[in-house]
């Protein structure tokens, strides 16, 4: 996550996702997988704000107005600030560190996060890639399976943000994702729910529940009459 994000499309979608998965009894922590923004001109697909799609949630659409008005207030500690997400949500923002103290840099947030039912990670890019391993300077860009692994085996449900690539069919790039992550965690794939965000760039979110959770998260996570997020179920 970059700070020149926030607010944009892609964001405004998150945070509808992230506000009604968490909305009863399931307590939230956001590991941003923060990194420091890149000189490019991403984040600027803000002009839903001013559209009909403002009614979809005018209290979130009209914080993120706000926050988005002042270069110096678009961070993601305006957002922790704001009551854009549930007040007992937990934050942990510190920048992903390069090589070996990534590992340090993890096991703080699964401490930072411990009181949380549900944890979301939010990189640039999503899961690990076989090309960038874990000490790759682009390794910021993307969250790994063992860091996956070792927050499912402390109890909580994960939410994932994913882009997807042009390297082939959308769905066929999911379907993968969910058989690595069935993989991974020794879970069946009904225990993976998939949202796709359709605003902006091509992106969805990865959610693994655990036992315990899986009833509030699906009763919570179905979004009739949203344009911007839609439960998908693959094969």
């Amino acid at each position: 996550m970059q700070n020149k994000y926030i607010g944009d499309a892609g964001d405004f979608s998150k945070y509808l996702l992230l506000k009604n998965i968490c909305k009863t009894n399931l307590i939230l922590g956001i590991n941003w997988c923060w990194v420091k923004d890149e000189e490019n001109k991403d984040g600027k697909f803000t002009g839903y704000l001013d559209s009909g799609d403002y009614h979809l949630d005018p209290e979130l659409s009209k914080s993120l107005k706000k926050i988005i008005s002042n270069p110096k207030t678009r961070t993601i500690k305006s957002i922790e600030s704001s009551d854009i997400l549930p007040s007992n949500s937990i934050f942990f923002s510190e920048e992903i560190p390069l090589e070996t103290k990534r590992f340090e840099w993890h096991d703080k947030s699964l401490q930072s996060l411990k009181e949380c039912d549900v944890i979301f990670y939010d990189p640039d890019n999503g899961l690990e890639i076989n090309s960038i391993g874990k000490l790759h300077p682009k390794a910021v860009k993307y969250v790994y399976y063992d860091e996956i692994r070792e927050t499912y085996k402390n109890g909580k449900s994960i939410i994932i943000y994913q882009h997807t690539n042009r390297s082939t069919n959308s769905n066929n790039q999911i379907n993968i994702r969910i058989d690595q992550l069935s993989d991974c965690l020794s879970i069946f794939k009904k225990d993976i729910r998939v949202v796709i965000s359709s605003s902006g760039t091509s992106r969805y979110f990865l959610i693994i529940k655990q036992p315990k959770h899986a009833e509030n998260i699906d009763s919570n996570s179905n979004f009739p009459n949203n344009k911007y997020l839609k439960i998908v179920n693959l094969n």
